[in-house]
């Protein structure tokens, strides 16, 4: 594998491998407008595609200004060479109208090549957590074949931390819903889509996602969501009960009854149970068996 300037003609994109960016001619066209792309410029809510347009046109003004400066990769095919990786700065050439690429330049189909374009794709400036994600998913895809990738080994392939290794291989496999909010947008934070993976917890970690969506950040998120699964204790007003009122009678059998449960007939007091004051004398004397009893 040397390093050759190219002539920008004799590329084409790889047809076997297309990639996420797959250019239309018309698209082109709309590129090479300057009025349609200051249209768009102005534009308060243009489309994702469009702004994927949009940075593939500055990459081209940034050529027109200061060429290519990182080569692109191709191999042969016959009397042509197809891209590798470097498809961006592929189109932002042509776009340019620049004659000629560096290119490092393979006589043969590299072996994982789209790992190759996946890898090179991670280092860009512009990609969000989700296309990062996206990117990681289709390595441990490709690599899948070779067994168990460990984070150590993700990160020497990708050129990554081993901490961020070891946080998208959490994610890629952890829980679908958790993915399914970073590609959606909702998750924008790798620490944060790693630490909703460790919940495990399906309905505790559904309601985290819930209230991310809405806007929160991770910690309120986290603490509205136990409060949610366990919510405080009522308070009632005033100072807490240290007593029970066991209330009030004028039934004075309801007390004989009482005792007599309790104590049994023969310990019950010899009472002239119609005399209000000495049955309350004895209630009281009662209670206070009780409560040294218990």
């Amino acid at each position: 594998m040397h390093v050759d300037a190219l002539e920008v003609e004799r590329i084409e994109p790889d047809s076997d491998n297309p990639r996420q960016l797959r250019i239309t001619e018309d698209e082109f066209g709309w590129l090479l407008d300057p009025v349609a792309v200051a249209a768009a410029r102005v534009s308060e809510s243009p489309s994702a595609r469009i702004k994927v347009l949009l940075r593939l046109r500055d990459l081209a003004d940034s050529m027109l200004e200061s060429g290519v400066l990182q080569p692109i990769r191709v191999f042969r095919h016959g009397n042509l060479y197809r891209i590798a990786y470097g498809e961006r700065r592929y189109w932002a050439a042509r776009l340019a109208e620049i004659k000629n690429i560096p290119a490092w330049i393979s006589d043969q189909r590299p072996a994982r090549v789209r790992t190759l374009q996946l890898v090179e794709n991670l280092h860009r400036d512009d990609l969000d957590l989700a296309g990062r994600l996206r990117n990681v998913l289709g390595v441990l895809e490709e690599l899948a074949e070779e067994g168990d990738t460990t984070g150590e080994r993700l990160a020497s392939l990708v050129g990554i931390a081993e901490r961020s290794a070891r946080r998208y291989l959490q994610v890629a496999r952890g829980p679908e819903d958790v993915r399914e909010a970073v590609l959606a947008g909702i998750i924008r934070d790798l620490l944060v889509a790693a630490s909703a993976s460790a919940i495990r917890d399906d309905v505790q970690r559904g309601v985290v996602l819930s209230l991310l969506a809405k806007g929160l950040n991770w910690e309120r998120a986290v603490a509205e969501a136990e409060k949610i699964r366990n919510p405080p204790a009522e308070r009632t007003r005033g100072r807490p009960m240290m007593k029970v009122t066991l209330g009030a009678t004028t039934n004075v059998g309801v007390v004989r009854e009482i005792m007599q449960i309790v104590l049994g007939e023969e310990r019950l007091p010899q009472l002239e149970w119609s005399d209000y004051r000495a049955v309350g004398k004895a209630w009281k004397a009662f209670l206070a068996e009780m409560e040294q009893r218990f």
